[in-house]
């Protein structure tokens, strides 16, 4: 049962990492995508859609600071999901694991990077053939294949023999333990919301988090037609600004036309 699931898992990874591939960056990668292409192949696409939604909120506001990511969250998405299906824990339960394993995982990379770079030197005597259709084709193999190959190998081998021994493992903790596991996710949660906000903070789009806060408090309205809200008054204060915008350039532009012949009468 974990061989067939961990084989899934693999898979979901290795679809998400070839779209993401062959097709330049189309988020595959995010743990909201890879959570419910994982949940889907699994034949849970609930848990995988809520635990993607989840994991999302956790890091996507981590910045790769001078190229260095503290956590992996593509195979931790992977992992989490599959993990929760194949012991039907609490979602709660991976997620609080989600920060160790993606730094593990950004561990397994880093460690593999040195490997990447003592390749280069094959790839420029490559180039130097001329080869475009060879190189193309091997360069396509090594970013579906090669760039990836120890965080499949490793995601493989943690959810194939690792599941049961976390499952005992848990089984064994008390329950203030579990609780401890719940409420650590919800801050984590939490966390990553606050350092996103941090990032993107203005006096323009902090009156959203403010209403959708007052929306989900005070009239306790569900994700689902708060976002429905929040979006439609996005898009009006789009439009709204787009024309105020462009209004302000035209009328810029105009007033430069009208010195430029200005200046062109006084000349002659």
């Amino acid at each position: 049962m974990e061989i067939s699931i961990a084989l899934l898992a693999t898979l979901a990874y290795f679809l998400a990492n070839a779209i993401d591939r062959c097709m330049g960056w189309q988020t595959f990668e995010r743990p909201i995508v890879a959570g419910t292409l994982t949940g889907i192949l699994l034949g849970d696409p609930k848990t995988g859609i809520l635990m993607g939604a989840a994991l999302e909120a956790i890091f996507m506001g981590m910045s790769p600071i001078g190229g260095a990511i503290p956590a992996d969250p593509f195979p931790t998405a992977v992992i989490c999901v599959a993990y929760t299906i194949a012991t039907g824990s609490k979602m709660s339960v991976a997620i609080g694991l989600s920060i160790p394993i993606g730094a593990l995982m950004q561990t397994v990379k880093t460690l593999y990077a040195p490997v990447l770079a003592s390749m280069s030197a094959y790839w420029e005597k490559l180039a130097k053939t001329g080869n475009v259709k060879k190189f193309r084709r091997l360069s396509i193999l090594q970013s579906i294949f090669g760039d990836r190959l120890p965080i499949f190998i490793v995601l493989f081998l943690s959810i194939a023999f690792g599941t049961k021994g976390l499952q005992s493992l848990f089984a064994m903790l008390p329950d203030w333990v579990m609780r401890g596991f719940t409420a650590g996710a919800g801050m984590m949660t939490a966390i990553g919301f606050a350092i996103l906000v941090n990032m993107i903070w203005n006096n323009q789009i902090g009156i959203f988090l403010i209403f959708g806060f007052v929306l989900a408090k005070y009239l306790k309205l569900s994700a689902l037609p708060i976002a429905i809200i929040v979006g439609t008054i996005a898009m009006i204060y789009f439009i709204v600004m787009n024309y105020v915008i462009t209004h302000d350039n035209e009328v810029n532009q105009s007033s430069i036309d009208e010195n430029k012949s200005s200046d062109e009468e006084d000349f002659f």
